[in-house]
């Protein structure tokens, strides 16, 4: 691989970690909303990804699985971003369609195989345990169906994601390309 082509991976790479982050904690945001408006404690979606993973205490397991949300959000951003470099630093369009069916990928590669091998199994831990550290409780199907409602949504969330991560990193490509124009006309 020749220089400028390590060079311009390891833009994507780096451009993609920070979009990455940025639409991942936006998905976040907007998953709190959601749930507040459901009447769900907030962070309710990353205690169950923490408790899964064996933590027992709620307040614990949603601040590991939220940590764990953005940290894996800014890993894939990071992978996308270095493996469509090319795409997304010529078109803003082709940034978002790209950074869309990352997305898809991510839902199909990742979000799916954690639900169904990681929290599917261990749904009675995570009824009891937040029957017993809160004042919410919910029946084993009302948290299946809970499950099953966010695989299905979680399509939309990780198209919303894939379009904001698109459009972060084409946008910060066209001002790095801006920023070298004017640099190299000075």
């Amino acid at each position: 691989m020749a220089f400028g082509t390590q060079a311009i991976a390891l833009d994507g790479a780096k451009y993609g970690a920070i979009a990455g982050a940025i639409a991942t904690w936006s998905i976040s945001s907007i998953l709190a909303l959601i749930e507040a408006g459901m009447g769900l404690p907030i962070g309710s979606f990353y205690s169950i990804i923490g408790i899964a993973l064996g933590m027992d205490d709620v307040l614990s397991a949603s601040y590991f699985g939220f940590g764990l949300h953005i940290l894996t959000g800014t890993i894939m951003g990071a992978l996308v971003g270095s493996a469509i470099v090319r795409l997304v630093s010529r078109s803003l369009i082709r940034g978002i369609l790209a950074g869309m069916v990352a997305g898809i990928l991510i839902w199909l590669i990742v979000f799916l195989p954690i639900t169904a091998f990681l929290v599917q199994p261990s749904m009675v831990q995570i009824v009891t345990l937040l029957a017993l550290t809160t004042n919410f409780s919910m029946s084993t199907s009302e948290i299946n169906q809970f499950i099953q409602t966010t695989a299905l949504t979680s399509v939309l969330f990780h198209l919303v994601w894939g379009a904001l991560f698109g459009f972060i990193i084409s946008s910060a490509f066209r001002i790095k390309s801006y920023r070298n124009a004017n640099w190299k006309a000075k």
